[in-house]
C-alpha cells in the first residue's frame, strides 16, 4: 500500500470493502463515500508517523486503537456504515495527528496522552495528564479548520462569566464551554485539519489566550516530559 494522502485515500477504500464483507445485512455496497472534508498531506504524515512508531493500530474495517485503552476489534473507527458505503469519520484523522504530534514532537510521553476519553471523563477529544491525573491540556477536535475560530469566539462570548446550563439545547459552543468550566485544564487545544492552535486557559472568567507562538508548549516545559510512574495513566473520573 502507497503511504502519504493517496496511501490513505486507498486504506479508506479497502476498509470500506471490509465492512461491505462483514455487514452485508446493513450495507447495500463497499464503496466508500466520497467526503467533502479535507484530508491533509500533513495529517497523514503524522498518521503515518504514529503507526511506525506502533502509536496507532489499525484493523479490519478501518477499526483503530491507540495506546491507551485498546480493544480487540478495535476501540474507535475511522469509517461508519451506511447503506451507500463506508463513511469517511472526519474528525479522526486531525485527532489522530495531534495525538502523534503530542508524543512524537512535542515531547509528552505516550503514557500522559489519552485520545477520545470515555463519559466518565466528558467525552474529551485528548487530554494530557499530569501525575495527579489532572487535565493540563484539553484538546478539542473539529472536522473543519474554520469551526475552530467560531467555536472559540462563541465560548467566550457566551460562557466568559459563568458556566453554561446544560439541562438545554447542547450545541458545541456550549459543549466546550462545561468542559472547560469542569476541568479548568491550562491549556486548550483547538485540532482541525493541519491546524492546532494553543491557548492559555483560564476561568472566572473563562478566557482562552493564545500562546506566544500559537503552539502547544513542549513537555519539558510544562514540567511532563517523564513518563508517569502508573505506566499509562486511566481516564480521570471528571463528572461533576
Amino acid at each position: 500500500m502507497a503511504g502519504g494522502k493517496d496511501g490513505f485515500i486507498e486504506l479508506l477504500e479497502s476498509s470500506s470493502a471490509e465492512l461491505y464483507a462483514d455487514h452485508l445485512d446493513l450495507m447495500d455496497t463497499g464503496d466508500l463515500i466520497p467526503t467533502p472534508n479535507e484530508i491533509h498531506e500533513d495529517d497523514v504524515a503524522l498518521f503515518d508517523e504514529g503507526r511506525e512508531a506502533g502509536l496507532i493500530t489499525v484493523l479490519r474495517g478501518g477499526r483503530f486503537n491507540t495506546l491507551d485503552r485498546p480493544t480487540p476489534g478495535g476501540h474507535w473507527g475511522l469509517l461508519s456504515r451506511s447503506r451507500q458505503g463506508g463513511w469517511y469519520n472526519a474528525e479522526y484523522l486531525p485527532q489522530i495527528a495531534a495525538y502523534a504530534d503530542a508524543i512524537l514532537h512535542l515531547g509528552y510521553p505516550a503514557g500522559r496522552v489519552l485520545f477520545e476519553l470515555p463519559g466518565s471523563a466528558l467525552q474529551l477529544d485528548l487530554a494530557i495528564l499530569d501525575d495527579a491525573g489532572r487535565v493540563v491540556v484539553l484538546g478539542e477536535a473539529k472536522r473543519g479548520t474554520a469551526m475552530l475560530e467560531t467555536l472559540r469566539i462563541n465560548v467566550e462570548r457566551r460562557y466568559a462569566e459563568a458556566a453554561p446550563d446544560m439541562t438545554t439545547t447542547k450545541d458545541e459552543a456550549r459543549q466546550l464551554a462545561w468542559r472547560l468550566w469542569t476541568v479548568a485544564p491550562d491549556y486548550t487545544w483547538l485540532i482541525g485539519p493541519n491546524h492546532r492552535p494553543a491557548f492559555r486557559t483560564s476561568t472566572s472568567p473563562l478566557r482562552l489566550e493564545p500562546t506566544a507562538d500559537g503552539r502547544l508548549p513542549a513537555a519539558s516545559h510544562l514540567g511532563l516530559d517523564r513518563p508517569p510512574e502508573a505506566g499509562l495513566m486511566p481516564p480521570p473520573m471528571l463528572m461533576p
